[in-house]
């Protein structure tokens, strides 16, 4: 069984190069390797014709900005070219080098494990979350859950997911019309309707948990800059979840997070409290109408 790796980069360079560096320190690693490269200007392909694993790695350079969830679907159909169904697929940020040097080794036992008890595997993760679709929102899981396998609705890009390529030939690859934001949200929810389960390594999770503590954000009123990720978040939530039958849940979205926060704030701050208006009435009318890909360029100020 074959454990392929896609890594999506955009203009990091000496990242992509620490990441490279990191898989080969991995005492289990990827078998063959693809790197999407979301720079027009091709910026990562002399990092990859430098790598110690140059022999594993296939440079695939996009034509144009795709995101991560168009850099990954295409990842995905490279490998679904040629993978056999009980091959898998581990994700990997450019950014987000995996630590301690076994993680991969790990995780994908505990994947071979799972798979021969779950016929409908879908996949496994370091760290992941339930998701309460009525509402929107994630929840975050107990504590005194982690232990042993976790199950869980989401598995999140940064957190090493590795699918069963059966379940991705199944459901199909990441939806590239999403841009940026909320991808793995989808794809793991596809999967779940399609009745795959998901699960989170326990002894692994307490671990991160312990390093990387969730912090406290407390409710605020005040409003920040207003910018392109918040585009992308709040259209694609609405797009989502309306295409798994909650446009309840959508209208709740668009209204309090699209809406209350700047109305309260037009008193004190009008200038900014409109920008943010603007924002996310353009959000939510794209994730209503169904108007995706890429529509806001990254750091641009049309808002």
């Amino acid at each position: 069984m074959t454990l392929y790796g896609i890594i999506v980069t955009y203009r990091r360079p000496r990242d992509l190069a620490l990441m490279i560096e990191a898989l080969d320190a991995q005492t289990r690693s990827p078998d063959r390797i693809f790197v999407v490269d979301n720079d027009p200007e091709r910026s990562a392909e002399p990092v990859v014709d430098r790598s110690v694993l140059r022999s594993r790695i296939t440079y695939l350079p996009a034509t144009t900005n795709l995101g991560p969830a168009g850099g990954i679907a295409l990842g995905m159909q490279r490998v679904l070219s040629s993978a056999a169904r009980d091959d898998w697929l581990i994700l990997l940020d450019d950014d987000d080098p995996p630590t301690p040097d076994d993680l991969i080794e790990r995780l994908h036992t505990f994947a071979l494990d799972m798979a021969r008890t779950h016929d409908r595997l879908g996949g496994v993760g370091a760290v992941g979350s339930r998701f309460d679709v009525g509402r929107g929102r994630v929840v975050r899981v107990p504590d005194e859950e982690l232990v042993g396998p976790v199950r869980v609705d989401v598995i999140a890009g940064n957190q090493f997911p590795i699918y069963r390529v059966g379940a991705i030939r199944e459901v199909g690859p990441f939806d590239e019309r999403l841009f940026f934001g909320f991808e793995e949200l989808e794809f793991c929810l596809r999967l779940r309707r399609a009745g795959f389960r998901l699960f989170a390594r326990g002894d692994v999770w307490r671990i991160r948990r312990q390093n990387r503590p969730t912090p406290y954000v407390g409710m605020t009123m005040s409003l920040g800059e207003p910018g392109w990720r918040r585009y992308y978040s709040l259209r694609n939530l609405i797009f989502i979840l309306r295409h798994n039958g909650q446009s309840l849940a959508a209208a709740r979205i668009s209204v309090v997070r699209g809406f209350l926060k700047p109305l309260a704030n037009l008193p004190v701050s009008p200038r900014l409290s409109i920008r943010h208006l603007r924002l996310n009435a353009t959000a939510a009318w794209d994730g209503w109408t169904g108007r995706m890909g890429r529509k806001v360029e990254p750091d641009s100020d049309w808002f």
